[in-house]
């Protein structure tokens, strides 16, 4: 998920907090179904509950966006008004502080504040004094921010029953609502002399709150073992091709190209990144002369090229003197970055669709974040800047007399769509007969801020600290039909304007969208097969993985990749070869019992094709979206494996055929495993599919 660009306003910040002090409580065994139930651990007094009525955090020096300090301290004062009970608590100082590596704003959108340590000096006979705030993201909802943080508290030893701490590790919630503006904060990420340098709470907005209340964390229930599964394929009829338009990535990197190539990559969503080494010689934007870089951009392109694939050019971000607003600024200074915005994407667009050979262009990305426009919600302001932005767009190639296409919004909700977007686009490219080639979106299944995940405290799934056992990855609500729901409520929503056709364009989309160890295993594979399979069979014209590569430093936020950071491919990659191999036209497959994706549920699904010289392909996955033992197929065997799938193939044109089987599991990456003939019309294979594995059979024929 890209959130570089996140400061915002009327701001909900919630962390989670560690408080040193007093009793004890159970403690689970991490990896284990285990999990911990709290004993008295909040002094017999139950939920503590306090508001905020004075707060604020300072930054020195203060943030922007491209800001290049090292080191930026952070300091958060607050008063506390509490309510009194058994605990005796009337109320409190908060003072904390910590430091941070970097004053880039986009680094404090992706990372969160750093960890912060101080005291809470309490008012009445209550005594905890010791508190730790650890790094965590931004979340956004509507209009408004959270800075998620876990919990870094006291921890049990594996093994233990006990530890110390009045609130023995209960989970603290301090919801701080910032008087600033939108624009405000804004401003001062796009101030590149002072920068962002706090945040207040006093109550403008609303009641700041702090809270401590018992652990009460119920696992769901187990799911059940696959049962045997009847795969039946009718080669005698095949249909519409497979589409591998599916196959696209998010920002290919340098050494990347060869491996994307092997895999068919079709699509390369790639940033213009205007903003890029604002204030350098190497700008891609000056300031002063308003003359545009290409270099960096077109570096890019070239990897991108070198893969195969056709760029999906998103039109973003702002430099940092053409960060316009709709509201606090006069008509006349709006109008004039306007009109520096329109000449900058005109002369992007000329050297890039005659140059680059670039035809497809994406304005912004997750607008639904923040895009320094408005006050009241970014969506006028988006609608504004997609008709300036197309319009110039469409200008260049006309003048080059190259047809391309446009679109947009790209919009993040973090596991569900937010038709307010969608059809305010739809609506405004119909009213001023703006280009709208496809509608983009963007979904990640397990989203750990929008996963129905009610047996964690809100804030764990941040870093994937796990609490009670259980990471957060492990959310039974994941639901990996969310792809074709998504796509029948845009097409629902688009059926309102039957003048436009766009294509429909998932264009970042994983697992997760926060760090989950399970995208570097089998896991990441099996549902990667899933999804596309759920995409090809909704209609969704493409899509575009997040991410192609994890850092090459490792990062305990981002291992989106389908490489591993030396670029050595992960279980993952070998799901998109596979999904390459099934070239030519999908055979119709029948699942008995009927499996039917959703909530936590795992699941045995199959694709089928055949290519015009007879060649047939069947890969079979198993996907198990929740797996209590936290094992998700690293290991065999596992209790959800599948020892009863049997794969039925009828309507074969030829009379005999070489078989080959190649796997990917907790222990094989896309090896071959089995070798054997059949004979047609028909044919019977019996096998054993472990959890989170992809399988897939290539029946050739021989006569």
């Amino acid at each position: 998920m890209v959130r570089r660009t996140v400061v915002f306003a009327v701001v909900s910040v919630t962390l989670l907090v560690g408080i040193t002090l007093g009793s004890g409580r159970a403690s689970a065994v991490a990896g284990t179904n285990t999990t911990t139930q709290a004993r008295d651990a909040v002094a017999a007094s139950g939920t503590i509950g306090c508001t905020m009525g004075k707060g604020a955090m300072k930054l020195s020096p203060g943030l922007y966006f491209g800001g290049t300090a090292t080191s930026v301290t952070y300091s958060f004062t607050a008063k506390l008004t509490c309510t009194t009970g058994s605990s005796g608590v009337k109320g409190g100082t908060i003072t904390a502080s910590g430091t941070g590596t970097s004053n880039d704003c986009g680094v404090l959108a992706s990372a969160g504040i750093p960890t912060l340590t101080g005291r809470i000096t309490w008012k009445g006979k209550f005594a905890p004094s010791s508190i730790v705030v650890s790094n965590g993201n931004f979340d956004i909802t509507g209009t408004v921010i959270s800075i998620i943080l876990p919990s870094s508290g006291p921890t049990p030893a594996a093994g233990t029953t006990t530890i110390s701490g009045s609130f023995a590790d209960e989970p603290a919630t301090m919801t701080l609502v910032a008087d600033q503006s939108l624009t405000t904060f804004g401003a001062g990420c796009y101030n590149t002399t002072k920068g962002l340098t706090g945040f207040t709470f006093t109550g403008v907005n609303g009641a700041s709150t702090f809270t401590v209340g018992q652990e009460t964390v119920t696992p769901p229930t187990d799911p059940s073992p696959p049962p045997p599964v009847t795969v039946g394929v009718d080669a005698s009829t095949p249909g519409q091709a497979v589409d591998q338009d599916l196959i696209g990535f998010n920002h290919p990197v340098a050494g990347s190209s060869s491996a994307l190539a092997d895999v068919g990559t079709t699509w390369a969503r790639t940033d213009t990144s205007f903003e890029v080494d604002q204030g350098t010689p190497g700008a891609a934007y000056n300031c002063t002369t308003g003359a545009w870089n290409p270099s960096y951009l077109d570096g890019n392109i070239a990897i991108d090229r070198a893969a195969g694939a056709q760029p999906e050019l998103i039109v973003d971000y702002f430099p940092s003197c053409i960060g316009f607003q709709y509201a606090g600024e006069t008509k006349k200074t709006v109008s004039a970055d306007e009109k520096k915005w329109e000449a900058l994407v005109y002369a992007m667009a000329l050297h890039e669709i005659g140059v680059e050979h670039v035809t497809t262009f994406e304005v912004w990305n997750e607008p639904s974040f923040y895009m320094n426009l408005d006050d009241a919600g970014t969506v006028p302001g988006y609608l504004t800047l997609y008709k300036l932005t197309a319009v110039q767009l469409e200008k260049a190639a006309k003048a080059l007399d190259t047809p391309i296409e446009v679109g947009g919004p790209g919009v993040d909700e973090l596991g569900q769509i937010d038709n307010t977007w969608i059809t305010a686009l739809a609506a405004e490219a119909v009213k001023d007969h703006l280009p709208l080639d496809f509608v983009s979106w963007h979904m990640y299944a397990n989203d750990p801020d929008e996963g129905p995940q009610s047996f964690l405290p809100d804030g764990v799934c941040e870093t994937g600290a796990p609490l009670g056992g259980q990471p957060c990855w492990d959310n039974p609500g994941l639901d990996v039909s969310i792809y074709a729901r998504s796509a029948a409520s845009v097409r629902a929503l688009l059926a309102s304007y039957p003048s436009l056709h766009p294509l429909l364009w998932v264009d970042e989309w994983a697992p997760d969208s926060g760090n989950d160890v399970r995208e570097s295993g089998p896991f990441g594979a099996a549902f990667i097969a899933a999804a596309l399979d759920q995409a090809q069979s909704a209609g969704i014209d493409r899509m575009s993985y997040y991410d192609v590569a994890d850092p090459s430093t490792p990062s305990i936020y981002n291992n989106f990749g389908i490489l591993f950071g030396d670029l050595t491919p992960k279980p993952a990659y070998y799901a998109f070869a596979m999904w390459n191999e099934l070239d030519g036209s999908l055979l119709p497959v029948t699942l008995s019992p009927t499996q039917a994706a959703g909530p936590g549920v795992a699941q045995i699904g199959a694709v089928a094709s055949v290519t015009p010289s007879g060649t047939v392909h069947v890969m079979v996955y198993n996907f198990d979206p929740y797996d209590p033992t936290n094992n998700y197929g690293t290991s065999d065997p596992t209790p959800y494996d599948d020892p009863g799938v049997t794969l039925d193939l009828s309507g074969l044109g030829a009379a005999s055929y070489s078989v080959s089987q190649t796997l990917v599991d907790g222990d094989q990456d896309d090896a071959v495993v089995g070798t054997s003939t059949a004979s047609g019309p028909s044919t019977s294979i019996a096998l054993d599919l472990p959890e989170e594995a992809v399988t897939m059979f290539t029946l050739t024929p021989t006569s």
